[in-house]
């Protein structure tokens, strides 16, 4: 691939003490001496050794020990001294190797793409059943194949970032970017115009729990966004959602039913956190991040 020019990566990172230096370690591989990719880890509320194992990990990069624990207050403070842009957001617990934030960066360079995101590797080496069912019907939904939204990394252009402004105080930073834009200034990046894969690497949770509770945190900061902050392009989204969509969407019925139950179990969970006013707080998932 030719050299892109520079951008800037940020890593928001709120106790990520167990993945913070693979994150790191993955995302400078392959990265040469000439290319040009500022690094800003936003470390944000941390009580744990994120901020010193960042340091040792990558001297070159820029630690901010946030006080405040905020995701969206921790990209807010990295776009506000990043030199560079475009600006890729990329979650502590994903892995996305130099070449694909380098094709991301290529691609947000080009006239009138707004975001863009990887496609999307599943790693359910050490997921139960349950979760792997859940993760082969979510495979072959229609908003899952598009991947435009990303699945803890996305990139900005530097127009994108001038139109948002900062992003609000929420839980869903990536359904709020994804609606901001219309379908046709997004792009899932799945190769480099050399044929080399461009990709992200997920972990989900490892037990049916977890993800029912990392769901009803999805529907909780989703619900956020609708009421809040509305936007027209929400019914791109609706339209790739839905059962009938998900009937016609080739999942095997096996899969498609513990597809169903997780959610049907996750939007009980959210109402029952929104009566004990617990809608706004953020449930990470733990079995993932364990070594």
């Amino acid at each position: 691939m030719t050299q892109v020019r520079p951008f800037t990566l940020i890593i928001p990172a709120h106790n990520e003490e167990t993945v913070i230096a693979r994150c790191l370690a993955t995302a400078i591989d392959g990265m040469a001496r000439r290319d040009k990719m500022e690094i800003i880890v936003a470390a944000n509320g941390c009580t744990d050794d994120t901020v010193a194992i960042a340091r040792e990990s990558a001297p070159e990069a820029q630690i901010l020990d946030l006080s405040e624990g905020s995701k969206t207050g921790a990209i807010n403070a990295a776009l506000r001294i990043a030199k560079h842009a475009p600006a890729i957001i990329l979650d502590a617990d994903v892995e996305c190797r130099f070449v694909s934030l380098a094709a991301l960066a290529e691609a947000l360079d080009k006239p009138g793409v707004m975001t863009a995101a990887p496609a999307i590797r599943l790693n359910l080496d050490r997921c139960n059943w349950f979760v792997r069912a859940y993760y082969r019907a979510w495979a072959e939904q229609p908003y899952a194949k598009a991947g435009k939204g990303g699945a803890g990394c996305y990139g900005l252009s530097r127009e994108a970032i001038d139109q948002i402004g900062e992003f609000p105080s929420i839980i869903g930073d990536d359904i709020w970017i994804h609606t901001r834009f219309a379908d046709d200034a997004k792009r899932m990046v799945s190769e480099t115009s050399d044929g080399t894969p461009v990709y992200s690497i997920v972990r989900p949770p490892r037990t049916a729990t977890q993800q029912i509770k990392v769901e009803a945190r999805r529907q909780l900061g989703n619900r956020e966004v609708r009421q809040k902050y509305p936007s027209p392009h929400m019914t791109n989204l609706a339209g790739q959602q839905g059962l009938s969509v998900a009937l016609r969407s080739g999942a095997s019925p096996i899969n498609l039913i513990v597809f169903y139950a997780m959610k049907v179990l996750a939007r009980l969970e959210a109402r029952l956190n929104a009566w004990r006013g617990r809608g706004a707080m953020w449930t990470r998932d733990l079995t993932s991040r364990q070594a």
